[in-house]
């Protein structure tokens, strides 16, 4: 949820810690006070009947600072000060895949933020993940990271479309960067984004792999990985995932185990480098929960 649309009681703000210091200019502070307030005895709702304005200007009237990248690099230390507060345990490597760039960028000191937390006496981010988002058990993940395609160095990607849902898988270039080409194969079988999973616009060969909302009824939304072939299968279907001929559409057509185009090898497996504290393999959903109240009101 956008910074701006938080309401706070402001002596319980200050009692907590208000914002983090060290994080500047822009981007992150919402993330910071939700797991804050999730943790450390609070609780966020949600006021569907409130009625909020926000106008986003076309530029911003600030600057993130001198030189190329500075607004990338203001925004990725404020992530990973995040991250490295609240992500403890194997949660901090998963948050490395998703960001990997994150690892090059200097967080700076955060152990006022960590003796804060101490202070406050805050829950590890198991319970967040236990009882602000529960999880069924097989919510940890097979795979994660890039799915890259044998043929070519391309990867599964989401094509700028997270907020869109419907919107089709495509083939782009593979950048190493997290984000829109980050997918976590689950144990039920499902290919999750960061919002959606993989589902079909049909069941014969040609249809159209699509992002949509979870629905855990749909054996649509159910693909088994042949580590033999490298072939993707659409389970419902017994189509594999394949290359659309004209267009970088991803598609399900009928398995070819010498078609080029329907192997695809995943970038974190958990056989990867257990050496390595960035490719140990953890949970699968990163979100939020928030409490859906019929009036209009708030509590914490």
């Amino acid at each position: 949820m956008a910074g701006g649309l938080f309401a706070i009681d402001r002596e319980w703000f200050i009692e907590i810690g208000m914002y983090d210091e060290g994080q500047h200019i822009w981007g992150g502070e919402n993330i910071d006070l939700s797991f804050r307030v999730w943790l450390c005895g609070g609780v966020q709702w949600l006021c569907p009947c409130s009625k909020v304005a926000h106008i986003f200007r076309p530029k911003h009237p600030y600057t993130f600072g001198d030189g190329d990248g500075q607004n990338f690099n203001v925004v990725m230390k404020n992530y990973k000060r995040n991250a490295i507060v609240w992500l403890d345990g194997p949660h901090l490597s998963f948050f490395y895949k998703w960001k990997p760039q994150a690892l090059a960028v200097d967080a700076g000191d955060v152990s006022e933020r960590l003796a804060l937390k101490e202070k406050l006496q805050c829950k590890n981010f198991d319970y967040f993940l236990e009882n602000v988002w529960p999880l069924p058990a097989e919510a940890d993940c097979l795979a994660t990271g890039m799915i890259n395609a044998a043929a070519d160095n391309q990867c599964l990607d989401n094509a700028g479309g997270s907020d869109t849902h419907g919107q089709h898988l495509q083939l782009w270039g593979c950048h190493n960067l997290g984000n829109n080409q980050f997918w976590m194969y689950r144990k039920d079988r499902r290919i999750m984004g960061l919002l959606y999973v993989f589902d079909v616009d049909g069941v014969t060969p040609g249809s159209h792999i699509i992002l949509v909302w979870i629905n855990e009824n749909s054996d649509r939304q159910l693909f088994d990985y042949n580590t033999k072939t490298e072939q993707i299968v659409h389970r419902a279907s017994g189509l594999c995932v394949d290359k659309h001929i004209k267009s970088r559409d991803v598609i399900i057509d009928t398995c070819d185990v010498y078609r080029v185009h329907q192997r695809w090898s995943f970038q974190y497996t958990t056989q990867t480098d257990p050496s390595n504290p960035a490719h140990q393999p953890t949970g699968c959903v990163f979100t939020f929960k928030l409490y859906l109240l019929n009036e209009c009101y708030w509590g914490y």
